[in-house]
């Protein structure tokens, strides 16, 4: 015949047992919903976002940023490709209603010189005419601006909230996390 503390401390054993089991689900469940709900990973296949981002790093771009905040200029953002539905990462360079161009390898927005382009590996001049960014959208570069698959090209163009999937927040080769406006 078991005793009263005998049966308390069997009693007790299960409950601890249960809440660890709990404890570790609900640990699980916050992993699986941060990994796979909040971020997703995107592998690079493409130099287009060199310096920043080279060929074979694995970035992890946040699902719900755009949902709680408004774009900023310099953001890397990841979408589809219209054409070919591969995934792209780009760099917000202007925002809804603001006017870009390149002239003689000088970006200037809203008629003003002094996006500092050597940040961006812009080593190369480039050119476009004057593009106005709609309402609700933003015009997007590669970092290596001799890629034209960006806001260039007519089929990409200027891009909505709606076609952006998310903003770029950890690149996984030396674990360098993104802030906003990076």
């Amino acid at each position: 015949m078991k005793t009263r503390l005998e049966r308390y401390k069997n009693e007790h054993r299960a409950q601890n047992v249960l809440s660890w089991i709990f404890a570790g689900l609900l640990g699980l469940s916050v992993v699986l919903f941060v990994l796979f709900v909040w971020f997703s990973p995107v592998y690079i296949a493409d130099p287009s976002m060199q310096p920043t981002l080279k060929e074979g790093d694995t970035i992890f771009y946040d699902r719900l940023y755009k949902h709680f905040h408004e774009l900023s200029r310099g953001d890397m953002v990841v979408f589809r490709d219209p054409e070919t539905d591969a995934l792209l990462i780009k760099r917000v360079i202007a925002l809804s209603g603001e006017t870009v161009e390149a002239k003689d390898g000088v970006l200037i927005i809203d008629g003003k010189y002094g996006l500092d382009e050597h940040r961006y590996g812009a080593d190369a001049p480039i050119d476009f005419p004057e593009t106005i960014v709609p309402e609700g959208t933003v015009f997007v570069l590669s970092d290596d601006r001799n890629y034209g698959e960006d806001s260039r090209k007519a089929a990409i163009g200027c891009l909505g909230s709606s076609e952006i999937l998310g903003l770029v927040r950890v690149r996984l080769r030396d674990f360098t996390v993104f802030t906003q406006g990076s």
